[in-house]
């Protein structure tokens, strides 16, 4: 029994940091995100593949750089552009589109669910001891 409390919890808890983590990244850059062109400024090799070093301009602000990858084949040489979404009020959190989740709705029912279980398992401690 106690076995599986510490899977459920260690799960619940896994589950929750993983979502949350992810709603609180992606949220305001699918609430407030502006796209823009960034352009490709270096290419970098690291065990997993090809980093990229892209360079934006917000609107109103100073240019930003941001790093994406690993990739096995990058999507872009140096000089070539591609799109990125930012933050207007925070201009270095930033994201390719493609890595954003199309909705956030996914997100907060994990959230719920695995909060719900870590619930459930802090009550069960609190009932067997």
């Amino acid at each position: 029994m106690v076995g599986l409390f510490v899977v459920l919890l260690t799960i619940g808890l896994l589950v929750l940091s993983i979502s949350a983590g992810v709603y609180i990244h992606s949220s305001p850059l699918l609430k407030r995100g502006v796209r823009t062109s960034a352009v490709c400024v270096n290419i970098g090799q690291v065990a997993q593949g090809s980093m990229l070093l892209l360079e934006y301009t917000p609107r109103n602000g100073p240019a930003q750089q941001y790093t994406v990858g690993p990739f096995v084949f990058p999507p872009v040489k140096v000089g070539d552009r591609m799109e990125v979404i930012y933050d207007p009020k925070r201009p270095q959190e930033v994201s390719l589109p493609e890595r954003l989740p199309k909705s956030t709705r996914g997100l907060v029912i994990a959230m719920v669910i695995s909060g719900a279980l870590v619930a459930a398992c802090a009550a069960m401690a609190l009932t067997y001891s």
